[in-house]
Formats: structure tokens, C-alpha cells, sequence
């Protein structure tokens, strides 16, 4: 069963529900953050800062990279196929 609760996260990492849930026994959750970025500290791992560094430094090496009308190309291709 899917069920969406509006909560807060604490800076402690602390998750506090808005509403009341009962559970019988220990449940699996999955949370996502709807703030700004601005509210979120990079923590090394899993953010936009540390993937664009990661990318910079480990580019695709040039037989790889495909031009702007390749890519056209393969996606007319693509949208072709389906005909």
C-alpha cells in the first residue's frame, strides 16, 4: 500500500511526520526533499557539485562524443523506427 504524509526534515536528519500513521510492525519508507537546494548542504556524495567535479574531470574521450547532428541524426532514426 502507497500512502504519501507531508513531513519535516530536521537538520539532525530527524524525520517528523505532519500527521498521524499507524504501523504494526517496522515499514519501509521512501522520503523526498521538495525544499531549495539553498536549504540542502552538499554532503560529498550524491550532489549536483560533486557530479558536475566527477564530470569535468572524467570526460568521454573524443571516438565517444557525438556531434550535435550525430545526435539529431540517431534520434530521427529512433522516431523513424517506430513507424
Amino acid at each position: 500500500m502507497l500512502q504519501a504524509v507531508e513531513a519535516i526534515l530536521e537538520p539532525s536528519g530527524e524525520v517528523r511526520l505532519l500527521e498521524n500513521i499507524r504501523v504494526t510492525a517496522p515499514t519501509r519508507v521512501v522520503v523526498t526533499v521538495i525544499e531549495t537546494a539553498s536549504t540542502i548542504e552538499p554532503t560529498g556524495q550524491g550532489d549536483i557539485k560533486s557530479l558536475l567535479e566527477f564530470l569535468s574531470g572524467n570526460r568521454l574521450p573524443k571516438q565517444c562524443r557525438l556531434s550535435a547532428e550525430e545526435i539529431d541524426a540517431q534520434v530521427e532514426a529512433e522516431r523513424n523506427a517506430w513507424e
